[in-house]
């Protein structure tokens, strides 16, 4: 018997779904800006605006509509700023989440018992090269140590073929419920396709795709873009 969705997993998920869209309008305007402020954090790991701009809204969103959650970002912000007065901190949430009916299991989860991980900008360097459809907003949701639920917000997706206010999507879900905002396609049969970096490739990453004899090999950047990737095989057709 599931629980009523009003409770704090799925307002949280709805939340995120809401701030993730967003950061993506950030980072599409910082892009659009052409101010980057690129900071090299170490080999093939950059920072840009767009990293710190995003992950400022939602931490500042999330952590003003959940309090007493642990909030986890990527990007290691050294400032002082009240991030509750950024005009950015979202107090919306996603109707199409609430809709949904939150697991058993979960329906009794505390703000003390979650971590949520964020990923403001993941695919940075595909960023800063143009490579625009690897870019992703990750946000994951952990109860007791455990992954439950996560966002994948592609601020680019159908960049070359759709109008700007069309530009976008977002895929969410919670383990128990189900994924949503995509639709679902068979893998091709008989064919084995791996998906791995391209920019951070080294010999122990070769071997193991060697050793695996795949017959296709699908090389791009991106955490969440990989996902999409291994998800839906050919995203954006």
């Amino acid at each position: 018997m599931a629980s009523p969705s009003g409770n704090l997993i799925m307002k949280l998920v709805s939340a995120s779904v809401a701030v993730a869209n967003r950061a993506g309008i950030i980072i599409r305007d910082v892009l659009k800006k052409g101010e980057l402020g690129i900071v090299d954090k170490g080999i093939n790991d950059l920072q840009t605006e767009a990293d710190r701009s995003a992950q400022r809204c939602i931490v500042a969103s999330l952590a003003s509509q959940f309090p007493t959650i642990t909030i986890i970002g990527e990007e290691n912000l050294e400032d002082d700023v009240d991030q509750s007065d950024f005009a950015w901190v979202v107090s919306d949430s996603d109707a199409d989440v609430m809709k949904e009916t939150c697991p058993t299991n979960l329906s009794q989860v505390k703000e003390e018992d979650v971590v949520v991980w964020v990923d403001p900008l993941d695919g940075t360097q595909e960023y800063t090269q143009g490579f625009l459809d690897h870019v992703t907003v990750l946000i994951g949701v952990a109860v007791g140590g455990r992954a439950i639920g996560g966002v994948i917000h592609q601020p680019y997706y159908n960049y070359k073929s759709a109008p700007e206010n069309d530009l976008g999507r977002t895929i969410w879900g919670v383990v128990g419920l189900g994924a949503y905002g995509f639709e679902r396609r068979e893998p091709p049969k008989d064919r084995r396709i791996i998906t791995t970096t391209r920019s951070h490739s080294t010999d122990i990453v070769r071997e193991a795709i060697d050793a695996l004899k795949p017959d296709e090999v699908i090389r791009i950047g991106g955490a969440g873009h990989k996902v999409d990737i291994g998800t839906f095989l050919k995203p954006n057709e």
